[in-house]
């Protein structure tokens, strides 16, 4: 299993590489890093790559929350990110680009936003909190 520290600083590296490409734009990077040309299909290529590794900025901040806990809570943390993680990388990178519902609008980036969203609350309400308090209790 991946150490707390290895797991910190690999997710905050990832985070800061992720929002500084999408700071600095796909175009951008297209025409001056890459040398292509913003004609084509480089800056939505750059752009799903960035979507679809959105769930580690996540990982970071559940990882600073949990850097100073006891090991307990952080492996059972871990196996859980382990399944949910790559499964929710999995239906961002299936999504479709764009939505031709307007009733149900199922895309990539409501998709990464939600699988955020839904691992941040389970990660911190069944995972962190439930160990904590069992625990404790075991004391």
């Amino acid at each position: 299993m991946i150490g707390k520290k290895t797991l910190l600083l690999s997710s905050g590296i990832f985070t800061v590489i992720l929002y500084s490409l999408n700071y600095i734009g796909t175009y951008w990077i297209c025409d001056h890093i890459l040398f292509v040309g913003h004609e084509g299909n480089c800056p939505s290529i750059i752009a799903n790559g960035i979507v679809n590794f959105f769930p580690i900025a996540p990982v970071f901040l559940l990882s600073l929350i949990i850097y100073k806990m006891r090991e307990e809570i952080y492996r059972a943390w871990l196996r859980f990110s382990y399944i949910w993680i790559p499964v929710s990388m999995i239906l961002i990178f299936l999504a479709p680009e764009y939505s031709g519902d307007w009733m149900y609008p199922v895309t990539k980036g409501t998709v990464a936003f939600f699988s955020s969203f839904f691992f941040v609350v389970i990660s911190l309400i069944i995972i962190i909190i439930r160990k904590y308090f069992a625990i404790r209790r075991g004391k």
